[in-house]
């Protein structure tokens, strides 16, 4: 790599991150409770059952988080499982999960992470194949197909009141079809919509993209993610005002308003079936 390009990668990875929001979790009785920690890291709530998804809480050099955390690891709660959708360090923060499997025993993960995941301390590590299954409790966490340039797993999750998906870091691939047919009746999808490129090589789905996904699976509504990180410039690239022109997609596709829900770094959203 040139001298340029390599001082330009080390300065995009050291701006000052921001201040984390110093706010606790809070339980909800709804069907599905979300709280969006930051990026495409979530707290699930399912029949009274708690999911951590991707946790990230530690930036790096090369990929730093763009928004404050909206919980810190000291308010995290407990929960039942950690979902991990894939390999790359803002979905598989290891210090962070090396913490969270003190007090959380179990992941769920892709066939090729069992390993460090053990050796990070889980005590209960479910490989899921695309399509395989696995019980959380009352949850049932199903694997589905995704388009990365490393192995991934989307996610359904589904209890016997709601049913959301999880699309990880993926690209639009057209077997998301597949993903419609097997659940027809999604209440909620959450879809990445940073649309980050690698040297212009797309890696995961921007906002147009997003959109279209969110036409083939119809859920009842709509949470972006994955839209919150950065680095690696000018090598890497990332989708402009991508929540603006997810939302302006989504009505292009017939999505009502009401239907998108964005949600900041600590907020929390209840849905209600």
């Amino acid at each position: 790599m040139r001298p340029f390009l390599l001082a330009a990668v080390l300065l995009a990875g050291c701006y000052a991150l921001p201040l984390p929001r110093e706010e606790g979790y809070h339980s909800s009785d709804a069907d599905l409770g979300v709280t969006r920690i930051v990026h495409g890291s979530l707290v699930l709530e399912l029949a009274k059952t708690r999911l951590l998804v991707d946790p990230w809480f530690h930036s790096s050099i090369t990929t730093r988080q763009t928004e404050p955390l909206g919980l810190t690891p000291e308010h995290l709660p407990n929960a039942a499982a950690v979902l991990i959708t894939h390999g790359h360090p803002d979905h598989f923060d290891a210090d962070a999960l090396a913490d969270i499997a003190k007090k959380t025993p179990r992941a769920i993960a892709p066939p090729q992470l069992v390993d460090a995941l053990r050796s990070l301390g889980f005590a209960e590590v479910t490989a899921l194949d695309w399509w395989d299954h696995a019980d959380v409790g009352p949850i049932r966490v199903t694997a589905v197909p995704a388009s990365h340039p490393v192995r991934e797993n989307g996610y359904v999750v589904s209890s016997d009141r709601v049913s959301a998906y999880l699309g990880g870091d993926t690209r639009y691939f057209k077997e998301m079809s597949d993903i419609a047919t097997a659940f027809p009746t999604l209440d909620v999808a959450f879809l990445p919509i940073g649309g980050e490129t690698l040297l212009g090589l797309r890696r995961t789905m921007g906002p147009l993209e997003a959109a279209k996904a969110a036409a083939v699976l119809q859920p009842r509504r709509v949470v972006p993610i994955g839209y919150a990180a950065a680095g690696g410039f000018p090598l890497v690239w990332y989708a402009s005002d991508p929540v603006a022109r997810f939302r302006e997609a989504l009505k292009a596709e017939g999505f009502a308003s009401e239907q998108i829900v964005v949600l900041a770094p600590g907020e929390s959203w209840h849905y209600y079936r």
